[in-house]
């Protein structure tokens, strides 16, 4: 947060600057959730969309691209921690990459997935990629580097692929991947995945991969991303 020496050192003598930091960003999505209203007006008609859930600046020109910032083809700016501005039934494909384990595990996350179901159709897919908890605790525990590098890292330097930090402990990988600068808020296995989504309503939750979809319009993953990630898929029955 860039600021005025003076009026950082009155902010600091208030709070640490972490939580003005967050404070910042709540008052960015209250300022989004002001737009409730006219996305309600402009989306009230959706039929038959595909939908990409934090789709940052890879939204497709024909989807329903949603985050909570400006990018190429984000044509909703949105809080999905709140009620989605979208009709029911409006939608045959969800797709998330990446997004769920941002949002808290015990409240805004099973709110976030009841509003998927709620503007699905019946018999729509939703399609959902996390970091792979699981794998990542696999290759803690291995020996030596190797099974960590094929989740992540490049070779010799351990240098990670996404953030281009260089890592001379396993545990500092870990750290990264499940908390992500504070950003990430759960880490899933197939196992806490699928139970989130059975009591969010979701039926026939199945792990698939990268690339593979009951619905293919849904496979729109990142590539660099499929090494560390669990791809799970469910319907709406």
């Amino acid at each position: 947060m860039s600021l005025p020496a003076p009026l950082k050192r009155v902010l600091l003598g208030i709070a640490p600057m972490s939580f003005w930091l967050q404070f910042k960003t709540e008052l960015h999505f209250f300022m989004v959730r002001l737009r409730y209203s006219s996305l309600i007006r402009r989306f009230s008609q959706t039929q038959n969309a595909l939908v990409n859930f934090g789709a940052g600046p890879r939204g497709r020109s024909d989807w329903i691209n949603v985050d909570g910032c400006e990018a190429e083809n984000v044509n909703c700016i949105w809080d999905c921690r709140y009620r989605l501005p979208l009709p029911e039934a409006c939608a045959r494909g969800v797709f998330t990459e990446h997004f769920l384990e941002h949002l808290d595990y015990q409240l805004d996350a099973p709110a976030f997935l009841k509003e998927c179901l709620r503007i699905m159709k019946v018999g729509a897919v939703i399609r959902i990629i996390v970091p792979d908890a699981q794998a990542f605790l696999k290759a803690y525990t291995a020996p030596g580097w190797d099974e960590m590098i094929k989740l992540r890292l490049t070779g010799g330097d351990r240098k990670d692929i996404g953030y281009g930090l260089l890592y001379e402990t396993k545990m500092q990988v870990v750290n990264v991947v499940f908390r992500q600068f504070d950003e990430h808020k759960y880490a899933y296995d197939f196992e806490t995945l699928r139970a989130l989504l059975v009591s969010a309503g979701f039926e026939d939750v199945k792990r698939t991969e990268f690339g593979v979809s009951r619905l293919p319009e849904l496979a729109i993953d990142m590539k660099w991303r499929a090494r560390e990630s669990l791809y799970v898929e469910a319907v709406k029955s």
